[in-house]
């Protein structure tokens, strides 16, 4: 049986790779995102940070098996942090929500690829998801690039 930690911190990401699919797909979740967008932008900022802490210190603890190596969740830290910091100004808050649900949900997805990438034991639905999620990822950063820059909260 899993830990509720493992159970949370492994869900969380589950549940916001769901949200972004059903932004793309579904335009009425769509409309309520960009509706309540500046909202919904800080409580998933919030949640990338508790993730990234949460990873991080997991990842370290001796006492918990199964979780990527620190020095993988550094990297997907490294990555998922530069996008972050790329994004601010880009667009207002409901436009950049997707890229910040693709970040949210990169932290375990890098991670975990390096990990296993390491380990050699990848298999084919690891590297398919992972590269679905690097083609979302570029597609947003894309969209955000055209974006006018934004100075204020937006």
């Amino acid at each position: 049986m899993q830990d509720a930690p493992t159970i949370l911190f492994q869900g969380v990401p589950v549940l916001i790779t769901i949200a972004y699919v059903l932004h793309s797909f579904v335009p009425p979740l769509a409309q309520f995102h960009q509706r309540y967008g500046q909202g919904l932008h800080g409580l998933f900022r919030v949640v990338f940070f508790v993730l990234a802490g949460a990873y991080l210190a997991m990842s370290l603890a001796k006492e918990h098996a199964g979780w990527p190596a620190h020095f993988h969740v550094i990297v997907a830290l490294v990555v998922t942090g530069g996008l972050l910091y790329w994004g601010q100004g880009r667009g207002t808050k409901a436009e950049r929500l997707p890229l910040l649900l693709l970040i949210c949900a990169g932290v375990p997805t890098i991670a975990y690829f390096l990990d296993a990438v390491h380990a050699g034991e990848l298999m084919y639905g690891g590297w398919v998801f992972t590269a679905g999620y690097f083609v979302a990822a570029a597609g947003e950063v894309q969209g955000l690039r055209a974006a006018p820059k934004i100075a204020h909260g937006g």
